[in-house]
């Protein structure tokens, strides 16, 4: 009997903490999203180019982006690492084609910059 009971302890636990995040948004409060500022860097979107991904692990900064015109490639790469290379050793930009930024597509290339080594492409 002692077993049920602690199986229902550890199941209401379970539903109290799990439901804690779970409160409702007002229609008239701002999503998170709009909440935080990027005072250092440029926007996720523009007309140019739209990030679809970053990441970060240890001491290097993953950009997953798309350009609507594939020679700016390395010029956007450079403009998304700029206001980063203070913080990170190393930042790798994988640039795709408008549109193939999601499911499984080829990068054109990836742009890595590195403290030590400053900028390099690799075309894909």
């Amino acid at each position: 009997m002692t077993q049920v009971a602690g199986i229902r302890h550890v199941i209401v636990l379970v539903l109290v903490v799990g439901g804690v995040g779970c409160a409702p948004v007002s229609e008239n409060e701002e999503s998170p999203a709009a909440l935080i500022a990027n005072p250092t860097g440029p926007a996720l979107v523009n007309d140019q180019w739209r990030i679809v991904k970053m990441a970060m692990a240890h001491d290097i900064f993953t950009i997953e982006v798309e350009v609507r015109d594939p020679s700016a490639a390395s010029a956007v790469a450079r403009e998304l690492i700029a206001p980063l290379q203070s913080q990170y050793a190393e930042i790798l930009v994988y640039v795709y084609v408008d549109g193939e930024g999601a499911g499984g597509h080829v990068p054109l290339k990836r742009i890595e910059w590195t403290d030590a080594d400053g900028f390099r492409e690799l075309a894909y």
